[in-house]
């Protein structure tokens, strides 16, 4: 009797060709990303560092000068209105600048107002158009031909909109 005739011939199994397909996709998959990641430029200081590292430097000079005068160096918001104070002092000296509205959330609602300091070094911006939520306050100005810098973060309430 013939025994390999009898025998019922073996089912096709996938698996082993699926686990094979599976590894060799994995492989070239990671290797493209790899050699794709290689290729990559990845410019961690820009062409212009050393005038951007001279721009900063003065940034915290500036920032510096303005926090040794404390207290009189603000900005504060309140009914509608938003106060910045500068020393007196620099408002007799004729302080140039600017007040910078900046909005985190929107650049298009960012504003800009000349400095314009009454005697006592106080001048008041109309907030009535802002939106409600953060704003930045900026305030930049010159004196002697020295730079001054000043922010503080202001949360415009909802009144009833």
């Amino acid at each position: 009797m013939n025994t390999a005739a009898a025998l019922p011939k073996p089912a096709f199994n996938p698996w082993p060709y699926s686990l094979m397909a599976f590894f060799a996709i994995l492989i070239t998959l990671i290797v493209s990303m790899v050699t794709w990641s290689m290729r990559q430029d990845v410019d961690l200081v820009g062409s212009d560092y050393y005038d951007q590292e001279m721009r900063f430097q003065q940034r915290i000079d500036s920032t510096k000068r303005a926090q040794a005068f404390g207290g009189q160096v603000a900005i504060a918001y309140a009914a509608d209105q938003i106060r910045v104070s500068i020393p007196a002092t620099h408002a007799a000296q004729h302080a140039t600048g600017t007040i910078r509205l900046y909005r985190p959330s929107d650049a298009k609602l960012d504003r800009e107002v000349k400095l314009a300091v009454n005697a006592d070094g106080i001048q008041q911006v109309g907030a009535a158009g802002l939106l409600p939520g953060l704003w930045n306050a900026r305030v930049t100005w010159t004196v002697g031909g020295e730079d001054f810098f000043h922010d503080e973060n202001l949360i415009i309430p909802a009144t009833g909109r």
